[in-house]
This record gives C-alpha cells, sequence and structure tokens, in this order.
C-alpha cells in the first residue's frame, strides 16, 4: 500500500498469481475500490511512490521474455509514471537491468528519478509532459536507499539501525541487528522490523503503546499504515482490513476488501488514462 499526503488515495499492488501484479485504487475516506488493471511481470514496489494528491504513481517495472530481452527500444525494465489504477504509462524511461529505478514525487509537478544518468532518457512517445524531472543520485542499489527515504519522508522515525555483515560477495549481507522503524499516532505506534538475509528484506509489523508497555503482533500483514483519517490499515492474505487494539491487547480487525476473487484479465485503459 502507498498512502497519498494530501488526498484520500491510497493504491495497493496485489500479487498472484505468480508473475501478476494487479493495480488497486482506494478511497479510505468513502472505503471504495477501483479493482482495476493487471501487469504481467514483476513490480518493485519499494520503489515506487504516489503523488501528494494521488493522481499519479511512479513505479519501476520488469517483464522477461524473449521478445523483453530483444527489445532494443523499450528494453525489459523500465521507470514509468501513469494514472492509478492503470499502469499505462504516461511517460517512460526505458533502463535494461533491475538495480535503482522508480522514483519519489517531490510534489504534485515533481518528481526524483531514481536513474543513472547513462539511461535517465525517457522514451520519445512518452516524456514527462507538464512534470519537472529531477535526476537522484544513485549508486546501483536495489530498493535502497529509495525506500527508507520513502519512509523517512512518510514520518517513520528511525529507532534502531540495521547492522550485517558480508556473505562475500557484493549486496548479499546477513542480518545482525535488525532495523527498526515506528509510526506514531496519538499514543499507539507501527513498528517496522526489517532484516535482509542474503538479498531479501523481511518485513515484521506490530502495533505498540506510546510508553512501548503493550505490542501487538499483526501477524503476516504485507503493509501496515495509517490512513489519512487516522485509521490503523493493513493488508494481508490479498485483503484489506482496518483494526484497532482492544483493552486486553488482541487486535480487532474488520475486513475491507477481498481482492483474492480476481483474476488476470486484459483490460485497455481509457483516453483519460493515456493523455497528460
Amino acid at each position: 500500500m502507498i498512502l497519498a499526503r494530501k488526498s484520500s488515495t491510497a493504491v495497493v499492488f496485489r500479487r498472484g498469481p505468480s508473475h501478476w501484479v494487479q493495480l488497486i485504487k482506494w478511497n479510505t475516506e468513502t472505503d471504495t475500490f477501483e479493482v482495476v488493471q493487471w501487469f504481467h511481470g514483476r513490480i518493485y514496489e519499494h520503489r515506487a511512490d504516489l503523488s501528494p494528491d494521488g493522481s499519479l504513481l511512479i513505479y519501476f517495472a520488469q517483464k522477461i521474455s524473449p521478445h523483453t530481452l530483444k527489445d532494443q527500444e523499450f528494453t525489459h525494465s523500465w521507470t514509468a509514471i501513469s494514472k492509478p489504477p492503470y499502469f499505462t504509462a504516461l511517460t517512460l524511461w526505458p533502463k535494461g537491468q533491475s538495480w535503482d529505478g522508480g522514483g519519489l514525487f517531490k510534489n504534485d509537478k515533481t518528481v526524483l528519478l531514481n536513474h543513472e544518468k547513462e539511461v535517465a532518457k525517457s522514451h520519445p512517445n512518452h516524456m514527462p509532459g507538464r512534470l519537472h524531472v529531477i535526476l537522484k543520485d544513485c549508486h546501483y542499489g536495489g530498493d535502497e536507499p529509495i525506500f527508507s527515504e520513502r519512509l523517512d519522508r512518510d514520518g517513520w522515525l528511525m529507532r534502531q539501525e540495521w547492522k550485517g555483515e558480508s556473505r562475500g560477495t557484493p549486496y548479499r549481507f546477513r542480518t545482525i541487528q535488525p532495523e527498526i522503524r515506528e509510526k506514531v499516532n496519538g499514543s499507539q505506534s507501527i513498528r517496522l522490523t526489517r532484516s535482509k538475509e542474503i538479498i531479501d528484506y523481511s518485513d515484521e509489523f506490530a502495533l505498540v503503546t506510546r510508553k512501548g508497555s503493550m505490542l501487538t503482533s499483526i501477524e503476516r500483514a504485507g503493509w501496515v499504515d495509517w490512513d489519512q483519517q487516522g485509521r490503523l490499515v493493513f493488508a494481508r492474505d490479498g485483503r484489506i482490513f482496518t483494526g484497532r487494539i482492544e483493552p486486553d491487547g488482541r487486535l480487532a480487525e474488520s475486513q475491507l476488501v477481498d481482492l483474492n476473487a480476481s483474476k488476470p484479465c486484459p483490460l485497455a485503459p481509457p483516453r483519460w488514462a493515456t493523455i497528460w
């Protein structure tokens, strides 16, 4: 889930079946969901972002096939900007490999592009239009440091820094001390504990009181956050929930939507999703 900073808009990347991702637009004020377009490939959700008003999405995608591996025009990986709930690219930057990619919105009209300068040229048929594009300083990373920068911006406070040891090859580490972040809302906060084994991150979530006297795990959650109305919201097993902590520490949850019945199918975008 990614929540817009200045509107009641959120997007959800729903993975599954294998190698498919569906984009869902969620109005968190009315709890209405637009369950729309599928993408056959990989979306790197930790390198994605919503514009503050929720009207634009930047994402990094990869699609591996015999055709895309030979494609010199679009290549097999790219960063794009679209109008959710559609993946259809308004702007597209071909990349050709999976390091870095994606970006962050500085404001509704300015985007930071997480590309090396050698691959920072947009496709001639998919130009940035009204957006001001700033090339972000990056050094052949994966989800980092761009994901941590998004967490910092969105109020996830660092409580404990990650420490690891090398497994002998670049970008391969084992966690010795996990990273712990917290996002505060009144007397409660969401605790995010992140660890890394080899090249894979593992995220665990819990809800804690301000003084840390009570900790309630949110099991199997794919993401947890406070929405724009201040509610605890989380994704688990293809469903979206709201939740609250009872006096005995139990998590009381209420399901908002079950996305498991949705299956991949082709869907052409409407005209408004294809033009600036």
